[in-house]
Order: structure tokens, then C-alpha cells, then sequence
């Protein structure tokens, strides 16, 4: 009987481990989990010049992504591996740097969207974009500060991203879209900032304010304001930042 009870705990215990082993095993959330939903934005300008930045799949045929990405843009193409397609910018805020762009045909995952209200300091994320225009670059790190502001939280991230991945995507450990990509401080310290996702969610005070963005619309967005102008949190962030370090 002693024998039997032993196997018994044996088996009961190898069944543990190698439930946490499959666990430890399927990893934590990568690029493959959310990439058919990031695509690379080329923003082509009167001039012929051009410019690169990335969007989020948010809707059928519509995407998120960051107004300074393509406000000086004739024209804009979105490509997503082999395949490119024609968009047009749909509506946006200027002042809050978020767009949605109209995509026909897109034939690509849509993302869901987490409230930013929900989010907790500390909590773990990852940051996707196409710097520079080449490939998807992904990089992780945690929630370091929420500023209320319109109705939703910009957040400030550890994970960082460059040039070219704005209007790209923060998601969460379960894939979903908490933030915009934006833009990150000038003054040289590593801070990262993301737009809150959920301003995008009909119904929202910054979707109630979406409107026609025209080509030569020149209004800044409120992070490139004037110091003075811009909002306050974004000097207490800074140092909140210095009193992390």
C-alpha cells in the first residue's frame, strides 16, 4: 500500500512539473503573437519626399497610427510583408497626434484594445514599430508612469522604440493594444511615451473629436508645443523619471 501511495506522489508531482515546464515552455508574448496587425507606413510629400512610420490594425480596413506620421503626406502607402496598398487618411486630432487611416482590402487581423484606465505601474509591455522603414523591431518593458489626460492615460514605458516606429503599437502580455506609439523626450533622457489605445474606441472623448486632417495642416501635437503650452504632466514626468534613476 506504502508503494502504491508513493507511485501515486511520484506521478502526481511529475504531472506538476511538467505542467510548469509546458507553461515555461510556451513563453511569454512575441512578435508572432500580434504581428500580422503592425503594418510599415510610407508617407510620401509634395516634394517627393518621403518619410516612414507604422500603424495598428484596429478595425476592418482601419488603422492607428501617430497624425505627425503622415500630416505632410500627398499620399500614403501601407505594406505589410510582399503586399502594399493605397490609404487614405480618414480623420484624426492633431493636437492628440492620433489618426485613422482607411486601408480597402486590408485582409489583416484586427487587435483588441484595452482601456488605459485599467493599466498598473509596473506592469509588463512590449513596444512594435518598423524603424526607419526596414524590419519590425520588438522590444519589452514595463509601465513606468499613467497621466490622465482627455480621458484616458499616456503612458510613459521602459520599452523603447526609434525614428519610424511611431504610430506603432504597446500591447500588453495578452496581445492586446494598450497605446499608439508617439514620441519620446527631447531634452536626451530615455523616456518613451505612448498614446492611450482606447482613445481610438468610439465613444471616447478624443474619437468624439476626430475630424478631416488636411494636407497642409501644420498644428502641433501637444507634446511638440511650446513648454509652456504643453500639458503639465509631461514636466512632472520628467521628473518623476530623474527621482526613478
Amino acid at each position: 500500500m506504502a508503494v502504491r501511495r508513493s507511485r501515486r506522489l511520484l506521478v502526481s508531482l511529475l504531472w506538476l512539473v511538467a505542467t510548469a515546464v509546458a507553461c515555461i515552455s510556451s513563453g511569454p508574448l512575441t512578435a508572432r503573437d500580434f504581428a500580422d496587425s503592425v503594418v510599415k507606413i510610407r508617407a510620401i510629400a509634395a516634394d517627393g519626399s518621403q518619410s516612414f512610420g507604422s500603424g495598428v490594425v484596429i478595425a476592418t480596413n482601419l488603422l492607428a497610427t501617430a497624425c505627425h506620421v503622415t500630416r505632410e503626406a500627398r499620399s500614403v502607402e501601407v505594406a505589410h510583408g510582399a503586399e502594399r496598398w493605397v490609404a487614405t487618411v480618414e480623420s484624426g486630432s492633431a493636437t492628440h497626434d492620433l489618426c485613422l487611416i482607411s486601408v480597402g482590402n486590408l485582409d489583416l487581423p484586427a487587435v483588441a484594445i484595452r482601456r488605459s484606465e485599467s493599466l498598473q505601474l509596473g506592469e509588463r509591455v512590449i513596444a512594435a514599430g518598423f524603424p526607419g522603414g526596414g524590419d519590425l523591431a520588438v522590444r519589452d518593458g514595463v509601465v513606468e508612469g499613467l497621466y490622465p489626460y482627455d480621458d484616458g492615460n499616456v503612458i510613459r514605458t521602459s520599452a523603447t522604440f526609434d525614428t519610424g516606429s511611431s504610430g506603432g503599437g504597446l500591447f500588453d502580455e495578452e496581445g492586446a493594444l494598450i497605446g499608439v506609439l508617439a514620441f519620446k523626450a527631447r531634452s536626451g533622457a530615455n523616456l518613451h511615451f505612448a498614446l492611450p489605445a482606447d482613445w481610438a474606441l468610439p465613444g471616447s472623448m478624443v474619437s468624439s473629436l476626430l475630424g478631416p486632417v488636411a494636407v497642409s495642416m501644420q498644428r502641433s501635437a501637444f507634446w511638440e508645443q511650446p513648454r509652456a503650452s504643453q500639458p503639465r504632466f509631461l514636466g512632472h514626468a520628467m521628473l518623476e523619471a530623474a527621482s526613478q534613476r
